[in-house]
């Protein structure tokens, strides 16, 4: 049987931190674990990740080729994404 999470919340909630100590924990009861990084504005995780959305297309490429902050940088990145 498979089981998973998905873990949302706004930024500095703790996701991270959440995930590394979730998957921490599973290895060491010997779980198999796989995390997925769908999170383009975090680009220093503590783990290594299965798949991770940066290696597709970094927010700051987006933010430079359209002179965007942030904000408007996710906001592209993400309708680049769903467009593919």
């Amino acid at each position: 049987m498979v089981f998973g999470q998905v873990v949302i919340g706004p930024p500095g909630s703790g996701k991270t931190t959440y995930c590394n100590g979730m998957s921490q924990f599973l290895q060491l009861i010997g779980r198999k674990v796989a995390v997925i990084n769908l999170d383009p504005a975090n680009d220093r995780l503590p783990y290594e990740c299965a798949v991770n959305i940066e290696e597709l297309i970094k927010l700051s490429d987006v933010m430079m080729e359209h002179s965007l902050g942030p904000n408007g940088g996710l906001s592209v990145h993400n309708e680049m994404i769903s467009t593919e």
